[in-house]
């Protein structure tokens, strides 16, 4: 589908909900909000779909969402049916490993195809999606008036889903020192495994995982003083070193940065926030397209009870403070404890992996990071 520039159909286009980005968070509170008979506007400040920095891991814990935001667009049945099915996962440290099933399997989804898809679903629900057509600024707290690049447009509630890094950002401070950047770029591999690896290596890690046959995702997590490229951090690990050996690149490597944690916002006054844009989950726990589509979801949910009537906007963005508390918070919490790991000394993060090894205790702490199903 070609891309429309963004367009003003009249001089002042009214909508019930206005979405800000179309990743997997923003296209999920529009497919909801549109299905609830909410006039939507989702808008994209860049071309659409593209790849993005993902590690591509959809757990169990969203299929039934997915499936269900994507039952009215055909193509997405051969997705399921061909994506590489995720159902155990190693840890690498030096030349120790450590494995553990991933009880229930997740799928391998590239973030292309995903998010294509679910821009269709989008449209197909009747929201108005406008791709190249980023939002500069806005003004009130409901109603709300959004400023881009051709003119304004009008809504009566608002989503931000624009990432971790936007102009919407409440703290847009860089530490000082060296930063954290995320790389990623597929390639093909004479063999695949149904397995996500990580490997680890001081300051940094690389999950790599199959996203169709014979192609691998890799997608790292480093600090910019160890690499800033995947050839510079494939040779941190001995073991991934000797694996990349045997790859070819098929896509230009795409990067992000800087990559900071903050403590969760998923509102700010009237407005909701919804994916990384509330709160950035550490790569390695596999959590981030579940969090977006989820999360996504709630938004919307709460936002039609305003809509329809049934509650005043600030009691609607309360109803949906309160869901990110207990069902999402939890998550990112369990996360930011195990990457605290990352930054041990070495022979500290060593004596860590050990442990791992411990019967049953690599599983607990995957089910710590995800929602029970």
């Amino acid at each position: 589908m070609p891309n429309a520039k963004c367009q003003m159909l009249n001089p002042d286009p009214q909508f019930d909900l206005a979405i800000m980005g179309a990743g997997p968070a923003g296209s999920s509170s529009a497919i909801t909000a549109a299905r609830m008979g909410a006039r939507v506007g989702l808008f994209e400040a860049k071309d659409f779909p593209r790849h993005r920095v993902c590690g591509e891991f959809v757990s169990a814990e969203s299929l039934d969402v997915l499936a269900a935001l994507l039952q009215d667009v055909p193509a997405a049945g051969t997705l399921f049916q061909v994506a590489p099915v995720i159902d155990r996962t190693r840890l690498l440290l030096g030349e120790r490993v450590i494995e553990a099933p991933v009880a229930p399997p997740a799928l391998s989804i590239s973030r292309y195809e995903l998010d294509a898809l679910l821009w269709e679903a989008a449209r197909r629900a009747g929201a108005v999606a406008h791709p190249n057509c980023e939002v500069v600024g806005s003004d009130g707290d409901g109603p709300f008036m959004l400023q881009t690049a051709t003119g304004r447009f009008k809504a009566k509630a608002l989503i931000v889903a624009a990432g971790r890094w936007s102009q919407f950002t409440a703290d847009r401070t860089i530490p000082p020192g060296p930063k954290w950047i995320g790389l990623k770029a597929h390639f093909q591999e004479p063999w695949t495994e149904p397995c996500t690896d990580l490997y680890f290596f001081a300051n940094g890690y690389c999950g790599v995982q199959p996203v169709t046959n014979g192609v691998v995702n890799a997608c790292a997590m480093v600090r910019s003083d160890r690499a800033t490229s995947l050839e510079d951090v494939f040779k941190l690990q001995p073991k991934m070193a000797d694996r990349a050996a045997n790859w070819r690149a098929i896509m230009q490597p795409v990067s992000t940065a800087p990559l900071i944690y903050r403590q969760p916002q998923p509102v700010r006054g009237n407005t909701i926030f919804v994916g990384d844009a509330a709160a950035f989950i550490d790569p390695f726990a596999g959590d981030g397209i579940s969090i977006a589509l989820r999360s996504g979801q709630v938004a919307a949910q709460c936002i039609c009870k305003f809509l329809m009537g049934r509650t005043a906007l600030s009691e609607a963005v309360t109803l949906y403070q309160h869901e990110y508390s207990r069902q999402f918070a939890p998550l990112l919490s369990a996360a930011s404890r195990v990457r605290s790991l990352l930054s041990l000394p070495p022979f500290v993060q060593s004596a860590v992996f050990e442990l791992f090894r411990l019967p049953g205790l690599l599983p607990f702490v995957i089910r710590k990071t995800r929602r029970a199903v």
